[in-house]
């Protein structure tokens, strides 16, 4: 495989990752847009050429938004509807609600680093 083909490859992957990521925590298109700071129909275009490049602000965006689908999904044993009340119900330690606060790169992160430090306990 070429190194050409390779990064096609992997641009392929993390597309149909993030929108297999963005179902399973049952992000609407427009909220998906929002946390890949994209507009919507770059996101309908993204479902018919599933590709992003990891290596571009939205790829690396896309990379969080599959960490944090994998430490709920592992923190709860694929528990969706634990996952689905913890997204949309206002939480008192992140200072917000999940869904909407991981909207922004800094709430992304931030959710992700509380989840993540709630497993490793």
């Amino acid at each position: 495989m070429t190194l050409s083909e390779q990064q096609t490859s992997s641009k392929a992957v993390l597309g149909k990752a993030v929108l297999r990521a963005a179902e399973h925590l049952h992000l609407s298109q427009s909220q998906l847009a929002r946390v890949l700071g994209m507009d919507v129909v770059a996101i309908t275009q993204l479902q018919n050429q599933t590709e992003i490049d990891p290596n571009s602000k939205q790829g690396k965006l896309a990379l969080l938004l599959i960490r944090l689908y994998q430490a709920l999904y592992t923190l709860t044993g694929g528990d969706r509807e634990w996952i689905n009340h913890f997204l949309a119900s206002e939480n008192r330690v992140t200072g917000g609600i999940p869904a909407n606060q991981i909207e922004t790169m800094d709430g992304l992160i931030s959710i992700l680093n509380f989840i993540e430090s709630i497993r490793a306990k």
